[in-house]
């Protein structure tokens, strides 16, 4: 088995050294891949990567800038395949010795190569880090789901793992609350997001009903029924998850939101696009009118 971890930045040239100062010692494996993946218009960046540790395991992607998280992470399947995909970022140094063994250790756990690999908690809700595995990113067509700017993909993937119950823990120490950031890169129009991901709950359920259902994932028939049953419990602690993200909206927003000025930033305006669409052919086709009973709000496509 390998890993290709892929640390997604932009404009952090310092946390990146630093993280990358930390994280290089402990890994173990010589085919371990930690790629960092740049924008081609991030100059900070570009200048800095003569900074980096010499490392031959260390692969630089710079590429133009994606629309979304979830793009910018699926770099590493055709830069560099590999057993286990870790996605992360650039203020998340692995300090623990081996950590890159730890996790393909883990992740022969599952009988049929199909999970995620989860690091400790970072908060009530999720994991600090997932680790899923080739299988399951197969499944899904994409490590994170491109549709989604910022935020929102660790949420995806944790409830398609709960549905197919599929994810193990490893303890893996990094010290992301003490390097983070002020602000989260992208982040705007959360009510909107919050809404839309909601709305996509029964997509989600699909998509693990799917590989619940396929030949290729072991359990018993029973077993697969339990799980699927399981999942309005899992729809429902999102939904609680986000009608608090939704209360505290704007305060979010106003301490850690993007300040950069949205018509400079085309991508994030394409992604808000396709998805406002998205919801509109949804909803023309009668797709969420149990979800939606009233309508959708018009102020939805206006992403206020």
């Amino acid at each position: 088995m390998t890993l290709t971890v892929n640390i997604a930045t932009r404009g952090r040239p310092d946390l990146l050294v630093k993280t990358l100062e930390h994280t290089m010692p402990c890994v173990s494996r010589k085919d371990t891949v930690v790629m960092i993946s740049v924008d081609e218009d991030d100059k900070d960046t570009l200048g800095a990567l003569n900074r980096l540790p010499t490392d031959d395991r260390i692969h630089v992607s710079v590429k133009p800038r994606e629309d979304s998280r979830g793009e910018k992470y699926g770099r590493a399947l055709k830069e560099h395949p590999a057993s286990v995909y870790l996605p992360t970022v650039d203020c998340a140094p692995l300090i623990t010795p081996a950590w890159d063994q730890i996790i393909l250790d883990a992740a022969n756990v599952f009988p049929d190569g199909i999970g995620c690999v989860y690091t400790p908690m970072s908060n009530h809700h999720f994991p600090g880090l997932q680790a899923p595995t080739a299988k399951l990113v197969d499944y899904l067509g994409h490590i994170y789901n491109p549709e989604y700017p910022f935020w929102f993909v660790d949420h995806e993937m944790d409830d398609i793992c709960r549905m197919i119950g599929r994810y193990v823990f490893v303890d893996i120490a990094f010290p992301n609350g003490e390097w983070r950031p002020s602000t989260t890169i992208r982040m705007r129009h959360l009510k909107f997001w919050v809404h839309y991901f909601h709305l996509l709950t029964e997509e989600r359920t699909r998509r693990a009903w799917s590989i619940i259902d396929s030949s290729e994932f072991l359990g018993s028939k029973s077993y697969k029924a339990l799980l699927k049953n399981q999942s309005i419990v899992v729809a429902a602690r999102s939904a609680g998850i986000n009608t608090n993200v939704l209360e505290n909206a704007a305060l979010i927003e106003e301490q850690r939101g993007d300040k950069n000025p949205v018509e400079d930033d085309p991508g994030y305006l394409r992604a808000l696009k396709r998805a406002q669409d998205k919801l509109k052919a949804m909803a023309d086709n009668h797709e969420l009118d149990h979800m939606a009973p009233n309508g959708l709000p018009p102020e939805l496509f206006g992403a206020t």
